[in-house]
C-alpha cells in the first residue's frame, strides 16, 4: 500500500464528503433510519419468533446496542418506543409482515446507495443479489451478531474468571471488547457494503479511525447531554428524542466520514 500523507488523505476525504453533500447523505440517511427502526426491529423479533433457539442471542444484542451504542437519553427512547412497538408488531402476519420486510431492506439499501456514491460507484450489484443479502441481512442478521456477541463474552469470561482480577481492571477490559466489536462493525460494513472488492485493511483503517470516532463523539455527546439543561428546558419530558435524532445524525456522519476514508486510502494504490 503507498504511503498518503495525512494532509493528502484528509482533502481527498473531504473531496469525497463534499461530492455527495455529507450533512444531506447524513440527514437523509438519518431520516430513513428514524422510519425504518422499528420495520428493522420488527422482523428481527419476528425471525426469533419462529426460531426461539435465537432469543437468548437478539437479547444480548438489544442490550449491547442499548448500552455501549446510545447516550443514556436516546437508550431510553430506543428501548421504550422502538422495542416496545417492534414487539407487538411482529405478531404481524401475511402482507402485513412482507411490508415491514420490504421497508427494513429499503433501510439498508439507502446505506448501500449512500456508501457506493461515496466510492463513486454507478454499476450496482443484480437485484437477485442485492434481494439475498438484505433478506439474510435483516432477518438473520441481528440475532448472528448477537450470538457472536455471546460468544466472545464467554470466551472472555472463561479466560478472565479464573484470574481473580480486581473489578477496575475486568471495566477496562470491557470497554475493550466493546471498542474491538465496534471495530470489527465498522469494517465489515465498509468491506462488504462497496459494490466492489474492498480490501480488508483499508476497511480495518477507516473502521479503526471511524470507530475511535464513534467512541470520543459518544463521551462527548454523552458529558453534553448530562451538564447542559438545554434540551431539558426546551422540550421537558419530551427531552429524549430531539437527543436521539440528533445522535443518529452525528453517528451517520461518522459511518459516511469512515467510508470515505476507507475510499481514499484505496485510491492510492
Amino acid at each position: 500500500m503507498a504511503f498518503v500523507g495525512p494532509i493528502t488523505l484528509v482533502r481527498r476525504v473531504l473531496r469525497r464528503l463534499g461530492g455527495v453533500g455529507w450533512t444531506r447523505a447524513a440527514g437523509s440517511l438519518a431520516f430513513t433510519s428514524l422510519l425504518g427502526l422499528v420495520p428493522l426491529a420488527t422482523v428481527a423479533f419476528a425471525f426469533v419468533a419462529q426460531f426461539p433457539v435465537f432469543q437468548d442471542f437478539l437479547r444480548v444484542l438489544e442490550i449491547f446496542l442499548l448500552r455501549y451504542t446510545l447516550p443514556e437519553m436516546a437508550s431510553t427512547v430506543v428501548q421504550t418506543y422502538v422495542v416496545g412497538l417492534a414487539q407487538q408488531a411482529a405478531s404481524l402476519k401475511g402482507v402485513w409482515i412482507l411490508f415491514v420486510i420490504v421497508t427494513a431492506a429499503l433501510v439498508v439499501d439507502s446505506v448501500e446507495t449512500e456508501i457506493n456514491e461515496i466510492w463513486r460507484i454507478t454499476k450496482r450489484r443484480p437485484i437477485i443479489r442485492r434481494v439475498i443479502l438484505y433478506t439474510i441481512g435483516v432477518t438473520a442478521g441481528p440475532a448472528l451478531l448477537g450470538g457472536a456477541i455471546m460468544l466472545i463474552r464467554w470466551i472472555i469470561t472463561e479466560t478472565v474468571s479464573p484470574l481473580s482480577l480486581a473489578k477496575g481492571v475486568q471495566t477496562e477490559l470491557l470497554h475493550i471488547v466493546t471498542f474491538v466489536l465496534t471495530v470489527v462493525g465498522f469494517t465489515l460494513l465498509y468491506v462488504i457494503a462497496p459494490a466492489r472488492p474492498v480490501k480488508w485493511r483499508h476497511g480495518f483503517i477507516g473502521g479503526l479511525l471511524a470507530a475511535a470516532a464513534f467512541e470520543i463523539t459518544r463521551a462527548g455527546f454523552t458529558w453534553y447531554v448530562a451538564n447542559s439543561p438545554t434540551y431539558e428546558i426546551l422540550y421537558g419530558a419530551l427531552a429524549a428524542v430531539p437527543i436521539f435524532m440528533l445522535w443518529v445524525f452525528v453517528f451517520w456522519m461518522i459511518v459516511l466520514a469512515g467510508a470515505a476514508v476507507t475510499a481514499s486510502i484505496a485510491e492510492s494504490e
